[in-house]
């Protein structure tokens, strides 16, 4: 994006992370630069995870610049505060997230200068230069800034909270591991553990039906019986008879029904409906068909993925042509003749409504000629989608005809049902049989879908018909199917209900889980954290998924409609019709009670030989304690593992519980020293690091680093060498409560007491220092 806007602003002179011209400078964020501190910068007590300290609810949220990102952080900081820079434009991704991103490193920055903001849904040239030509005051966003850091610090409250807690409790029940809750993942889990129950606990149920296949003049089609309870036997007996009684009998037509239908094109694709039909049609992933869509855009032939809106607004109607005849290229040639050959391009209502847009329109070609050899097979895939999807928007209705037969033989009813394509209209651009695979997803059967979609001659009533052949059929009763991303994709969108029509289930995307732009994610989140698996394109809970939500007794964690009822709420307060403050409180309130609720909950005991989901971590003979866990009293042990610069430790509990992590020690003089040996400035445990480069030493490094600098080294010999004085403390921090650490001299000779979590970067405890002599000077 920064590239892109350089260009189309002939900014050129690249720079350490900018690009800067004569009298614009660009530059960029990577993602979240700016962070939510963890609960310890609050209070020390908290890197503990006890029952009695929760719930943790800050009176005021504190961030800290992302160490993965802090130089490019510093880079925007030193830019933000130029002397000769007198104003800012925020070019952030247009939406919720893009906005927080902005606002945390504008603040953060300690940034005052006046803001606008650019708007687009397009990367091309033409969108960018529209856009800065109108550019929005920021204030028109303050509602969006709101949502976004109510949302933020909200999901930290909770999520933080209810997974201690959990955690908590299920080691009192024997059970290992982080149990991570939050409130889109945990009622997403749910809906996938609900399902896979249903299949579990599902009875198939024996039944026959009778097929008779029938001989016209006009051809031949298929019947089924069809009786006053039903087409259902439960006795074989019972439809061997039947079949029997027609089989090589004369019968007649006794009624037949033709009605004429129009099917109206599609609506456009919104991110959520373009997960499920890639997902249906080529497998992707959720998370796959996001990258490649941002991919696309960052491209510049597609708008904006990350839109919850399935319509344009009125304002394109007058540049639809350019985004047709961007798309003639290989197969799309015919269409975009077709189309253009109809003169002025046109799209209704169904299509175009500027009620129905929010920050984005629907997922689009952009006005930028399609090149194909700049694509991956994959990337191709997904463009193909949205361009058949656009053009399909420009042709006619499809003409059907819907036909129900009925034929009487021997006194017996048969049912025949099937359509008949009058007119393709949009289905030439966009054959529904592409996507046929997400109606599978419902509990049609394969069968009823051919029988209904087959052809059938054009027959009239009493026209003859003899039964060539008739059979008793057993079938069984089948389970809901498991769920797929697109299927679960859908259920999130619609918090859970069963909702097939597409404009029904784009009324309901404000009560959803989570947004287009998250859903992915959280799939994913859910995956790495061994709740649920990947079979091919089925998700299956895992024992360790099934746990949780059976141990989980908090019903508001677990509910897709009330935690979609947020996602409600955060719309509103974008629109400046709910305040922060209120949805703040409740979030406290409901924080508070679910701690509660869940501490205050039963134990369930984990029963011999169960597992958690995953293969539980069996201590094995001569494990190691983790040192932190021990100092806790808490039960971790030691277990190796490989990575990309060789082998480590990490504690059993899981990074979130504990977070003990160490180099493996070479001899005997090491592990002894990194198991017994206490922090010379905190008294907490230890962590062993080795030398990377030669010349350098190996030594203990206390847990808590940064915050804590405590360390012990090994001499020559490799044996520990005495702690070095431990620093002088004074006062509590009158910021924070931290006790301070004496700092100095300085040139001047001053001492001052300071905030051992303040950073040069302003990063940290920003309290002032605390000078020691009667001299003035300052940090």
């Amino acid at each position: 994006m920064g590239r892109d806007i350089a260009a189309a602003l002939n900014v050129t002179r690249r720079l350490s992370g900018c690009i800067e011209g004569a009298t614009e400078i660009v530059t960029w964020c990577i993602g979240h630069l700016v962070e939510l501190d963890d609960p310890d910068a609050y209070d020390s007590k908290y890197h503990s995870w006890r029952l009695e300290h929760l719930p943790i609810i800050p009176e005021e949220f504190t961030y800290h610049p992302s160490e993965r990102t802090l130089d490019q952080f510093k880079v925007i900081k030193t830019l933000l505060n130029r002397k000769d820079v007198t104003s800012i434009v925020n070019a952030t991704d247009a939406g919720r997230e893009g906005e927080l991103i902005f606002d945390l490193v504008y603040t953060l920055a300690r940034c005052r200068k006046p803001v606008e903001r650019l708007w687009i849904s397009s990367l091309t040239r033409e969108a960018i230069i529209s856009g800065f030509n109108n550019l929005r005051p920021a204030a028109e966003y303050h509602g969006l800034r709101a949502s976004a850091r109510a949302r933020q610090q909200a999901d930290w409250l909770v999520g933080l909270n209810a997974t201690r807690v959990q955690t908590i409790k299920a080691r009192f029940a024997g059970r290992e591991g982080v149990y991570s809750l939050g409130r889109v993942q945990t009622p997403t889990l749910a809906l996938i553990v609900e399902r896979d129950r249903e299949i579990a606990n599902f009875v198939p149920t024996t039944y026959y039906e009778v097929l008779a296949f029938f001989q016209t003049a006009a051809g031949e089609y298929r019947g089924v019986w069809t009786g006053s309870a039903g087409s259902r036997f439960e006795r074989r007996e019972q439809a061997e008879a039947i079949a029997s009684k027609v089989e090589g009998k004369q019968g007649r037509i006794e009624r037949v029904e033709r009605k004429a239908t129009k099917e109206r094109p599609p609506l456009l694709y919104d991110l959520t409906a373009l997960q499920r039909a890639a997902n249906a049609r080529h497998s992707f992933s959720a998370a796959h068909t996001l990258e490649l869509a941002q991919s696309l855009y960052e491209k510049r032939f597609i708008t904006y993925p990350r839109t919850s809106s399935r319509h344009l607004s009125s304002s394109l109607t007058g540049e639809l042509k350019n985004h047709v005849e961007a798309t003639s290229i290989g197969p799309y040639v015919g269409f975009v003749a077709a189309i253009l050959a109809k003169g002025k391009l046109k799209l209704t209502s169904r299509h175009v409504d500027d009620k129905k847009v929010t920050d984005h329109h629907a997922i689009i070609p952009t006005k930028q000629r399609i090149e194909g050899s700049g694509l991956s097979a994959d990337e191709k895939r997904i463009y193909d989608l949205i361009t058949r999807r656009f053009l399909a928007a420009f042709y006619d209705d499809a003409e059907l005809e819907r036909t129900t037969i009925t034929t009487l033989v021997e006194g017996e009813r048969f049912l025949t049902r099937g359509t008949v394509v009058l007119k393709a209209g949009w289905r030439e651009v966009d054959p529904p049989g592409r996507t046929a695979a997400i109606e599978r997803a419902t509990n049609r059967s394969t069968d009823d879908e051919e029988a209904e979609d087959a052809e059938l001659p054009r027959v009239g009533k009493d026209d003859s018909a003899r039964t060539v052949k008739a059979e008793a059929v057993e079938k069984q009763t089948k389970a809901p199917p498991r769920h797929t991303e697109a299927s679960l994709l859908g259920a999130m969108e619609t918090a859970g209900k069963k909702v097939e029509d597409e404009e029904l289930r784009l009324a309901m995307k404000d009560a959803g889980l989570g947004t287009p732009a998250t859903r992915a994610g959280i799939i994913e989140t859910l995956l790495k954290r061994e709740y649920i698996t990947r079979d091919k394109k089925l998700l299956i809970a895992t024992n360790k998924g099934i746990a949780l939500i059976k141990m989980l007794p908090s019903t508001l964690l677990k509910s897709a409609e009330l935690t979609g009822m947020w996602e409600r709420k955060l719309a509103r307060m974008a629109r400046g019709d709910y305040p922060p403050d209120v949805f703040m409180s409740e979030v406290k309130q409901m924080t508070a009670e679910l701690v509660t609720q869940i501490s205050r909950a039963p134990l369930e005991q984990v029963q011999s030989g169960s597992s958690n989901g995953r293969k539980e971590t069996v201590r094995p003979d001569g494990a190691l304690d983790c040192p932190k866990c021990k100092r806790e009293n808490l039960t971790g042990f030691l277990v190796e593992r490989s990575g990309a610069n060789g082998k480590f430790l990490v504690c059993s509990s899981g990074r979130e519980a504990c977070g003990f992590l160490s180099d493996v020690p070479k001899n005997a003089r090491q592990r002894k020293a990194m198991l017994q040996t206490a922090c010379p400035a905190c008294r907490g445990a230890m962590r062993l690091r080795l030398p990377r480069e030669k010349g350098k030493r190996a030594h203990l490094s206390c847990v808590k680093h940064p915050e804590c600098a405590g360390r012990r080294w090994f001499n020559e010999q490799g044996v520990l060498e005495e702690p070095e004085a431990p620093k002088e403390t004074g006062p509590q921090c009158p910021q924070c409560g931290t006790t301070t650490v004496k700092r100095g001299p300085f040139s001047s000779g001053n001492h001052f007491w300071a905030c051992p979590r303040w950073r040069s970067d302003g990063g940290g405890c920003t309290a002032k220092p605390i000078w020691i002599n009667k001299a003035k000077a300052s940090l």
